[in-house]
């Protein structure tokens, strides 16, 4: 089983990507939604963040994603305290996710994830793929989504790995600016390289 970290900048395009390959039967796991999810619904996590933010990220003593959002996307180091906490819980769902993909005799295992590169999870896979694409295009992107506020979209930039970083430490890069049927025709040229169906 072959097994692909996705990764790309925020309105990149890296889950445009994932969504391709799980229409070719790959096993997806978004690990962005798996940390919500974790940090929702598991009570020692939130615990743990609680205790590590204070009361600024919570409402009548519950955790407040909102708040916790604003507040990790505003610095560099508040965010790796977060990853700290979250990350080793993400990456043993993944572990345990590609044993099930693989006894169930998958032939590709994608993992999804803004911050795979940050996270230094790169060994677990076979190749690491970044989707990436101009900041000006990116932003367009994301103000057309309307799911973040104009002013935390820079700073949220910001915080992610430089892409002449990224693009150093991924095995393939493809450069998502144009239009969806450019990106799909790119990910299908990829998709025939990995040659999963010999």
């Amino acid at each position: 089983m072959y097994k692909l970290g996705i990764t790309g900048g925020i309105g990149s395009g890296k889950s445009t990507a994932s969504a391709f390959f799980k229409k070719k039967d790959a096993f997806v796991i978004d690990a962005d939604s798996e940390a919500k999810n974790l940090i929702t619904k598991n009570n020692n996590l939130t615990r743990r963040i609680i205790t590590t933010f204070g009361p600024q990220v919570t409402t009548n003593n519950q955790l407040n994603l909102k708040r916790l959002s604003e507040l990790v996307f505003s610095s560099k180091s508040l965010q790796n305290q977060l990853n700290e906490i979250i990350w080793p819980e993400v990456s043993q769902l993944m572990i345990e996710a590609a044993q099930k993909a693989e006894i169930e005799g998958l032939k590709l295992f994608i993992v999804d994830a803004a911050l795979l590169l940050e996270a230094g999870f790169i060994e677990f896979f076979n190749s690491i793929l970044l989707i990436t694409a101009d900041k000006s295009t990116r932003i367009e992107r994301i103000l057309n989504r309307k799911n973040i506020p104009e002013d935390q979209i820079e700073k949220r930039m910001a915080l992610q790995m430089p892409e002449l970083e990224k693009k150093k430490l991924a095995n393939t890069t493809i450069e998502n600016n144009g239009t969806l049927s450019d990106l799909h025709e790119k990910l299908e040229n990829y998709w025939e390289s990995l040659n999963l169906n010999s």
